[in-house]
């Protein structure tokens, strides 16, 4: 299931679409660097040529600019609906949780999360797993939202862009990973400090909270401190968004990545791995960051050809 999703969203972005491309010099930093200009519609997208590992020099701009953006006036009224959907949720959350996993013993669908060994080796007597491969459907509607189908994707663009000498191609699969790195630098660091329990370790309503748990302790029971702010979802939400930016004629980006999200979402409430109110936060820092990673990669020229 995740394998064809992932073939068939790749073969939809490698696509042909109607649009000129022309080579062109930029300077970046007082250097000149090759770049490419898409032209789309009424706007020209500028991608300099990106340098290998350009995703790992980037990520400390990427705090920083996300930063930047955090305090802005503008962002007051996204922060207040963060706080409000967050502290609503929060409310409802056993009683979202307890309905959606009582809706799927209803319909007879399995919130276990179970996988079955694909591929793997010994290693004197240690068994090393390779590959797991999900062995219900929860379990595969789960595995959507971890990491590797977006390295996937960023994977086939790399080679996309190798093989066509596509700029846009091969930023589009360093933003990805910029992206990725970024999101779990900020999620793994917020999960430490805020110290919430998944649904499925509570030991009150709602999950207990402990704020800075001792760095051992949060390491010997992990699922014990680390639902809140869900990685899953902010790691979606920055891919989505940087696909989309980059991709703005595949008008399906959009309404596919926020529906993964949302049976996601209702995946790990089902399997007792996150709250809803996990979520509010994981989105709207994942939209920050995947802005943030597409600004810093891929400019608009404004001028006859790219007037908005």
């Amino acid at each position: 299931m995740r394998s064809g999703l992932l073939t068939l969203a790749l073969l939809s972005l490698f696509q042909p679409v109607q649009s000129q491309v022309s080579d062109t010099l930029v300077e970046v930093k007082h250097h000149q660097r090759p770049a490419q200009i898409f032209f789309l519609d009424s706007q020209s997208f500028v991608y300099p040529k990106p340098r290998p590992l350009t995703f790992v020099a980037s990520i400390p701009r990427t705090f920083k600019d996300v930063g930047k953006e955090s305090v802005q006036r503008k962002s007051i009224k996204p922060w207040l609906l963060i706080a409000g959907s967050t502290a609503v949720l929060w409310a409802f959350d056993q009683h979202i949780s307890d309905g959606v996993q009582q809706f799927s013993r209803h319909i007879h669908l399995d919130n276990s999360r179970r996988y079955i060994d694909v591929a793997g080796f010994k290693l004197g007597k240690m068994n090393v797993d390779v590959y797991q491969a999900p062995d219900n459907l929860n379990t595969a509607i789960y595995t959507m939202g971890e990491g590797m189908p977006p390295v996937i994707i960023s994977a086939g663009l790399l080679l996309h862009g190798l093989i066509k000498k596509d700029y846009r191609s091969l930023s589009t699969a360093s933003q990805i990973m910029q992206g990725l790195v970024a999101m779990g630098i900020a999620t793994q660091t917020l999960k430490r400090m805020t110290g919430r329990e998944s649904p499925f370790q509570a030991t009150q309503t709602r999950g207990k909270w402990t704020p800075f748990p001792n760095l051992k302790t949060y390491q010997q029971g992990v699922s014990r401190y680390d639902a809140f702010p869900s990685g899953h979802m902010g790691t979606m939400m920055t891919t989505t968004v940087i696909l989309a930016d980059n991709y703005p004629e595949k008008r399906w980006i959009r309404p596919v990545g926020y529906s993964i999200m949302s049976i996601v979402g209702l995946a790990m409430i089902n399997n007792g791995v996150h709250w809803a109110s996990d979520y509010p936060l994981a989105i709207g820092m994942g939209y920050v960051f995947g802005k943030a990673t597409v600004k810093m990669n891929r400019w608009i020229r404004h001028d006859e050809k790219g007037r908005r």
